[in-house]
């Protein structure tokens, strides 16, 4: 593939521009000849056709995406399963899948191919900057797997995933996830009684695509055990969980030095 660069982190484009903004229809032309499918068709107008620009449902990417994320999962689960060790379990597999799956790390992928500059949207939703939002890359970059798998078969599509998410597949192959900050904290209080971890957003700001979420982790008897900020929730709910965890550890350690 002629714009596509593998390297062990990331995918670099060779001759895109990655910064442009402007809906480009050349770039979905370019697109369709690298991948092997016609620029006239209507799977692929459909995927990168975001619903605010769409008549109707049936002509936005929406019905590919639920394919498209099908697809992947049951692609990245045979993945690990084949290459990592049989000694890794069910707990760690599915954190793997996630980790690759995700919103993150599926926009690095949709970005890097410019599905900002392919994608059809609104007018009021491009000056807002919705097209380099992580959620609707993510979802344009699931639409377009199941373009490549109905157009060009189970070998293209498999081409396709390893070329565009071969860094995330690498990374987690060499790096297996450990439990993050929520399941460990969730683990933590369950084996303790305390119940299951409570968040709250206490604090919204921002707009368009810029926001910051503050958010509050309590135990099942409300006390509060940490609080955290980032640009999601999940992100802030994260921050929570690893300052809950601080804490928790923490006033266990002073207990153990204040045992006779």
């Amino acid at each position: 593939m002629r714009f596509l660069l593998l390297r062990p982190e990331k995918i670099v484009l060779s001759d895109s521009e990655d910064n442009a903004d402007d809906y480009d229809p050349g770039a979905r032309r370019l697109f369709a000849e690298e991948w092997g499918i016609s620029p006239d068709s209507l799977h692929l107008k459909a995927a990168l056709t975001h619903s605010s620009a769409a008549p109707n449902v049936t002509e936005s990417g929406e019905r590919l995406e639920f394919l498209g994320d099908a697809l992947l999962s049951a692609y990245v689960a045979r993945y690990l399963i084949s290459h990592l060790p049989v000694t890794v379990g069910e707990d760690t597999l599915s954190r793997a899948r996630v980790q690759v799956v995700r919103k993150e790390t599926l926009a690095v992928a949709g970005r890097e191919l410019g599905i900002s500059r392919m994608i059809a949207i609104g007018p009021g939703e491009r000056k807002e900057g919705r097209h380099k939002n992580d959620s609707l890359l993510a979802d344009a970059y699931e639409a377009l797997l199941a373009v490549i798998c109905l157009e060009c078969g189970d070998s293209a599509l498999s081409v396709f995933i390893d070329a565009t998410l071969g860094f995330a597949l690498s990374a987690v192959v060499q790096n297996p996830p450990e439990p993050d900050p929520k399941t460990l904290l969730q683990m933590k209080l369950q084996a303790t009684g305390h119940g299951l971890p409570v968040y709250e957003t206490v604090e919204a700001t921002g707009r368009g695509h810029e926001h910051n979420f503050v958010v509050v982790v309590r135990d099942a008897e409300t006390t509060e055990l940490g609080h955290g900020e980032g640009p999601n929730k999940r992100a802030a709910q994260m921050q929570a969980a690893k300052m809950a965890l601080l804490h928790l550890n923490g006033s266990q350690t002073r207990l153990n030095e204040n045992s006779p």
